[in-house]
């Protein structure tokens, strides 16, 4: 007999990419307060601006999986990379030139808008890619669709622990050079992309194999777009929240949001960790999660110095979330069609998101704990409008 080889889980290899782009969404919410120091610019006003450049993660996210073809799926991923990488360049050059104030504040929030732009239409390519490609190569007997899903939040999770504790230390010694893991993640991520054994397919082969049935459907869609609205929500306003309600400086402001998203990151991992061994049923987390993600929200709004206990009650309800309802997108379905099915729930998910960013701002100049309050009601919305999907997945369980 040959020994047994001991290596990463390839899962947990393949989750790689995904998890390293994933983490530079905490790195945002972490630098916030920067990027209001360095441009003079409002909330009010970036809130509006990031939320309209997600729109380019929509028009990504949907598009690029498309033309994701087995055996050349690496290839489009890294050039997908170098992209992300380049924008993330220009955002930080952006960012300094609102310092010397050698633009406008009109021309500063173009600039920003055109390079998150960018960023988001080459990035939001890479969870659907690897998802399907993940599900693809890993799934077998043995383990089940759901089971590799969990993994690959799991690492996710894990990410979002690092990052934000290596964004802490950096901000303990110097809060800009924060802005350095915004162009160092993408670039990270191209250098651990796996090798591709699957064989390629032309667009014949590939032809023949799509099945009639589309994705997305209005039982998947809509309760994943009410949860990411309500988690859009809760997370932009957190840096702003915690230096309004605890009246903090901005270094402390910094050091404190990444550390608390780095706990949250924590409970999210062992949460997904913790079901991998005991195993919910995905159609009973549809309404566990968003009933959690509500409570966790109001607690936050009810009572500021609870906020670090009400996002991790958000962040452990969504992370069980996650994989169930990517699951139900590709139960039944032929690989290639996988890859659609990944994109329409990476863009219901990217829009419930955006729309939840471009609402946070406003709402929160109105009062601070009025984001939360919406969050809360929209995230128990989703319970009702997941009522098809949870008996779409109790008939094939």
């Amino acid at each position: 007999m040959y020994p047994k080889k001991i290596g990463i889980d390839p899962s947990v290899r393949f989750a790689f990419p995904v998890a390293i782009t994933g983490a530079t969404q905490s790195l945002l919410v972490i630098t916030l307060p920067i990027i209001t120091a360095l441009t003079g610019l409002k909330i009010s006003l970036i809130s509006p601006v990031m939320g309209l450049a997600a729109l380019a993660f929509l028009v990504g996210g949907y598009y690029l999986p498309r033309r994701a073809v087995p055996g050349r799926r690496r290839r489009l991923l890294k050039q997908l990379l170098i992209a992300a990488t380049a924008s993330q360049i220009l955002f930080v050059l952006t960012l300094y030139a609102g310092t010397v104030e050698i633009v406008g504040a009109i021309t500063l929030a173009s600039l920003l808008f055109i390079t998150r732009f960018c960023y988001g239409l080459t990035v939001s390519g890479i969870y659907p890619i690897v998802q399907a490609w993940m599900v693809n190569e890993c799934v077998n007997s043995e383990r089940s669709r759901h089971r590799i899903l969990t993994y690959l939040s799991a690492t996710v999770s894990v990410a979002r622990i690092v990052v934000p504790l290596l964004a802490a230390c950096l901000a303990i010694f110097q809060p800009v050079a924060v802005l350095a893991l915004l162009i160092g993640l993408p670039l990270l991520a191209l250098l651990v992309l796996p090798e591709e054994t699957t064989r390629y397919k032309n667009d014949t082969e590939i032809s023949l194999t799509l099945p009639t049935a589309r994705w997305p459907q209005t039982a998947i869609a809509i309760p994943t777009l009410l949860i990411h609205m309500s988690l859009g929500l809760s997370e932009f306003i957190i840096g702003p929240y915690l230096a309004f309600e605890w009246n903090i400086s901005l270094n402390s402001t910094l050091t404190y949001t990444a550390l608390l998203l780095a706990v949250i990151a924590v409970c999210m991992a062992l949460a997904q960790l913790a079901s991998l061994h005991f195993r919910p049923r995905p159609e009973r987390v549809l309404v566990w999660s968003p009933s959690g993600m509500a409570c966790g929200a109001a607690l936050a709004a009810i009572y500021p110095a609870a906020l670090p206990a009400g996002l991790i009650l958000i962040a452990v309800s969504l992370a069980l979330l996650l994989p169930a309802s990517a699951a139900g997108a590709v139960i039944n379905r032929a690989p290639q069609v996988q890859a659609h099915a990944s994109s329409d729930l990476y863009t219901a998910r990217i829009l419930g998101h955006l729309l939840g960013i471009a609402f946070a701002g406003p709402l929160f100049e109105i009062a601070p704990g009025l984001p939360l309050f919406v969050a809360a009601a929209i995230a128990l919305m989703a319970i009702p409008a997941g009522a098809e999907l949870r008996y779409t997945l109790i008939k094939h369980h």
